[in-house]
This record gives structure tokens, sequence and C-alpha cells, in this order.
């Protein structure tokens, strides 16, 4: 579950939000000029966010490696000889 706050209500009351989100688990979503702009969340969920970057990051460079390794054969191909 998650809670909508203004970024000022959220500096009104900083302390409770963050008693709410370790008592319950849940994710405060920070607005700002009627615009998302943030969120306070626990470390858990925190640390699942790093954890799937980190995944994401390594598929991404996975990826980049196996399309230079299919440009460096294809260019090889292409050389006379």
């Amino acid at each position: 579950m998650f809670v909508t706050v203004s970024s000022r209500r959220l500096r009104e009351n900083f302390r409770s939000y963050l008693d709410h989100v370790l008592a319950s688990g849940d994710r405060v979503l920070i607005y700002r000029h009627g615009k998302e702009v943030a969120a306070l969340v626990c470390c858990e969920d925190f640390n699942a966010l790093e954890a799937a970057a980190g995944r994401n990051e390594r598929l991404m460079e996975h990826r980049h490696q196996e399309a230079m390794e299919r440009l460096r054969v294809m260019k090889a191909r292409m050389r006379p000889g």
C-alpha cells in the first residue's frame, strides 16, 4: 500500500511519516506542485530496488557485449581475404 503527501506536509510531519513507513512498510509517494517527485520507502524495498537495478545493469552490459561480438564477427566476414 502507499500513502500520498505533499512535500510541505511531509516536511511538517516527517517523523510521523517515517514512523508510519517503519511500522507498516507502506510507501509514501511525495508530491510537489501536483507532480510525483520522490518516495519514502523502507530499507527492504530500497534494497530490492537496488538489487533489481543491479540485475538490469548486468543484463544490459551482457547484451552490449553480445552485440559488440556480433558486430566484430560481421566485420570480419566482410573483409576480403
